[in-house]
């Protein structure tokens, strides 16, 4: 049964990726997509939204612009990871179409027309629009199936934003309560799990060499994410979540509870999993099956 999906994300060069490979992959109904700042600043994400979901061939996809700072506090973006422009140096067309109007009052008017339990949310940057969509209309939580996050760290010591936090909980860590307090299914994809499923140079030279103007586009991105982490592989963080979605057999997700830390500053955006919860309806992946991730994000990327 194909899923009904809105996609929260702030391109990023993983969050590129994981848009070519929500395109790529029609167990995917793609509703909207809703842009935040975080990896670069909002005018950069909601231009490299609609960019990119041009070239992947679905510009009728809408895109709609959404917080341009967290809820609370400041953050900083991180262009030396991801380049000035989000991604990697690499220039693509201007879309024809570029927002649609503001996040929130999108994601309030999808959710609250939407039939109970019928929209999956993946999160893939901080979780502001949706925090701020629940906190105005909290009933619309009845129409979400479940949220599918690539965020926070199993280790409550292994962050990489901070000593203690992952950077998407990190920016908006009381997003990521209020997001959390809602009461709807989730599905984390911690840190370690992606970085169990690095890609090197071989893998991405398979992906440019498929010769699809998706492929190529994100060859070069990851040569530039590959320089910014000086390392022989680079962690693809984003496209977890949209996995989860096609193939949730490639991970080992456990029950857990989950704390989020929000008043203590030095630990902010700490996630606390506690997997002695079998009953919880919060997941977070445990591992993944490396070599099934690679292959079949190469499969579907190659498409495009």
């Amino acid at each position: 049964m194909t899923r009904q999906v809105i996609i929260d994300t702030d391109p990023g060069i993983d969050d590129a990726l994981a848009l070519f490979l929500a395109c790529a992959s029609p167990e995917i109904e793609i509703r909207a997509i809703t842009t935040v700042a975080g990896n670069v600043g909002i005018n950069r994400t909601t231009r490299n939204a609609a960019a990119l979901m041009a070239l992947a061939g679905r510009p009728e996809v809408p895109v709609y612009r959404g917080a341009e700072r967290p809820m609370v506090g400041t953050w900083g973006t991180i262009e030396d990871i991801h380049g000035q422009n989000g991604i990697g140096g690499v220039e693509l067309p201007e879309a024809a179409q570029g927002s649609r109007g503001p996040a929130v009052e999108a994601l309030i008017d999808l959710l609250g027309n939407a039939a109970p339990e019928s929209q999956t949310i993946v999160l893939l940057g901080p979780q502001t629009n949706m925090a701020l969509a629940l906190q105005r209309k909290p009933e619309i939580a009845r129409a979400i199936r479940e949220f599918v996050l690539m965020a926070g760290s199993l280790d409550p010591e292994n962050g990489n934003a901070s000593r203690y936090a992952e950077f998407n909980v990190h920016v908006d860590p009381e997003a990521a309560r209020i997001v959390a307090a809602a009461g709807r299914p989730m599905f984390w994809a911690p840190l370690e799990v992606a970085r169990q499923a690095s890609v090197d140079r071989p893998w991405i030279e398979a992906l440019r060499a498929g010769g699809r103007p998706c492929g190529k586009a994100g060859a070069e991105m990851l040569d530039f994410y590959l320089r910014s982490f000086e390392k022989p592989a680079a962690a693809l963080y984003d496209p977890l979540a949209v996995l989860w979605l096609i193939a949730p057999d490639l991970f080992d997700a456990r029950a857990a509870g989950l704390e989020i830390e929000t008043k203590d500053k030095e630990r902010a955006g700490q996630t606390r999993f506690d997997l002695g919860h079998p009953k919880s309806e919060i997941r977070v992946a445990v591992s993944c099956k490396e070599q099934d991730v690679r292959a079949l994000l190469l499969e579907r990327l190659r498409k495009l």
